[in-house]
């Protein structure tokens, strides 16, 4: 049943999907973090947003490297390329959301300029699970305190935001979900996925052990 309605969904959204991404639009991830998704009890793992720079959308989205900004077409890439090895029911999914009412220039530039000062910040669940204001930040409270800058909403204590609670706290002003249609991607090499398999393991290392020392200050 789930599949099937998952393929029904897929059909009817794939037009909505293909339509160009506003300023402001969310990416929801499922089957991407199985930690958050069964301490949220939702299906929905990580969020990022999308802001243009010249008519080129850009992703921002805080994971354990740092707060960071990347081409939409290459972040696809990043994700099917994690789905090549990785059976139909494990795929990472993508979901975009519109704003139903576009933000306007000055909105789009207080976002852009919020979301251009934390490139770089450090990942950190800290916040969330001890409910305080810390010096690093979590994707969907990337996500929403970036919404806030807009001027549109006023979201308190966005640290306590999951992915699932922004998803529900946008469903008024936003547009219903859209299935992304990621590209297909050549298969890497052994040394490929094996260079990017380690890189992985000493991103999610040096961030782990940071995170651990954080939670004992």
């Amino acid at each position: 049943m789930g599949r099937t309605m998952y393929s029904w969904l897929l059909l009817v959204s794939l037009a909505t999907a293909a339509e160009p991404l506003e300023d402001g639009t969310l990416l929801f991830l499922e089957n991407c973090s199985s930690v958050v998704q069964r301490s949220t009890n939702s299906t929905v793992g990580h969020v990022a947003i999308v802001m243009h720079e010249e008519r080129q959308p850009w992703v921002y989205e805080a994971i354990p490297g740092g707060v960071r900004r990347v081409t939409a077409d290459e972040y696809y890439a990043e994700l099917s390329r994690l789905n090549v090895r990785k059976n139909e029911d494990h795929q990472i999914r993508a979901f975009a959301l519109r704003p139903e009412r576009p933000f306007t220039a000055a909105e789009r530039q207080a976002m852009r300029q919020y979301l251009e000062e934390q490139i770089g910040r450090r990942y950190s669940v800290k916040n969330y699970v001890r409910g305080e204001e810390g010096r690093g930040i979590h994707c969907s409270e990337l996500a929403s305190q970036a919404m806030n800058a807009s001027g549109r909403y006023q979201w308190e204590h966005c640290y306590s935001i999951n992915p699932s609670h922004l998803q529900e706290l946008i469903d008024p002003t936003y547009r219903d979900a859209a299935v992304v249609d990621l590209p297909t991607v050549a298969e890497e090499t052994w040394c490929q996925r094996s260079q990017r398999r380690w890189d992985h393991i000493r991103t999610w290392c040096a961030w782990s052990c940071g995170e651990a020392l954080s939670f004992c200050r």
